[in-house]
């Protein structure tokens, strides 16, 4: 009973610096990488290049346009980040318990498509809500996210709230199953390149950027049409067949490509992999020094 007493304890107190370190994680990576997400968003749903579309919003909104829809992402992603690293570290610890053996890399990418797949439920409704403001210039409908939310829910259901949920459920399970086993690789590279045991800061930089790479080219065309599906206003409802196992994905992937061709869903690709790198490089770092700063306070008392 004692031994299920201090597994309990452990495991709890496990979670809780996970979730911590998480959401540290989670703020980093919003802070830095929103101003080129919203540059990624107009890409996907225009026709304009990288450098008309910064000249456009700068033009048009000031600098305030790059940061507009940041407010949400910046509470609720923190938690998003909290669960998807809490649930990496739950399946991990199921694998290898309290022994120091390492995953294998599958594992790895197991335990982070399952991570991926249980942070897509709360981040769904956030990146519809996220979409949306990000794609008003001049004409504002939503004042807010909260308002954004209760209108969404008024004219077109609860529902509506998680459309575009089975693209962003292919784009957290293919992204974070290769963002940690291309994290875990590229460390353990570094590790037995330069012959030390614990990864130096350069390491994990270059590893976490790296990760964030793979993340965002795996589920790129996935994050496309999820744009497209979230962005659609009420009076373009229908334009896509949304079939119950898929809310339109294939639907509109098959036309996206048929009018535009396959690098449509490629569009604001080159915005997203640099964002990725620098923000990705930020979000490990900062997840791995909080983690072992937190674990350190609770190992003092």
């Amino acid at each position: 009973m004692s031994d299920f007493i201090q597994w309990t304890y452990e495991n709890r107190l496990q979670i809780s610096i996970d979730l911590a370190a998480g959401s540290v994680s989670g703020i980093a990576n919003c802070i830095s990488s929103h101003p080129l997400d919203t540059v990624k968003v107009r890409m996907q749903m225009s026709n304009d290049g990288v450098l008309s579309t910064l000249n456009k919003i700068f033009k048009n909104e000031g600098t305030k346009g790059f940061y507009k829809g940041m407010s949400f992402p910046i509470l609720s992603i923190p938690i998003t980040n909290a669960i998807v690293f809490s649930v990496y570290e739950f399946w991990r610890s199921f694998f290898i318990g309290n022994s120091n053996k390492q995953l294998t890399y599958f594992q790895t990418a197991f335990c982070g498509s399952i991570a991926g797949s249980s942070a897509a439920f709360f981040s769904c409704p956030i990146e519809l809500t996220k979409c949306k403001l990000q794609m008003q210039s001049t004409e504002k409908i939503y004042k807010n996210p909260i308002d954004c939310i209760q209108q969404i829910y008024k004219k077109e259901g609860f529902k509506s709230l998680f459309r575009g949920m089975c693209a962003t459920q292919q784009r957290e399970i293919l992204g974070y199953s290769a963002q940690f086993a291309v994290y875990e690789l590229i460390k353990d590279f570094f590790c037995g390149f330069s012959q030390k045991a614990e990864p130096s800061t350069a390491n994990l930089l270059i590893s976490g950027g790296l990760a964030g790479v793979s993340c965002w080219t795996i589920g790129y065309p996935q994050d496309t049409i999820k744009t497209i599906l979230q962005c659609q206003k009420p009076t373009d409802q229908g334009i896509y067949k949304v079939r119950f196992y898929d809310g339109g994905f294939l639907d509109c992937l098959r036309k996206k490509i048929i009018s535009e061709g396959i690098g449509s869903i490629w569009k604001g690709y080159s915005v997203c992999i640099f964002r990725s790198f620098y923000a990705n490089a930020i979000g490990f770092y900062a997840y791995e020094l909080a983690k072992e700063n937190i674990t350190s306070y609770y190992q003092q008392y």
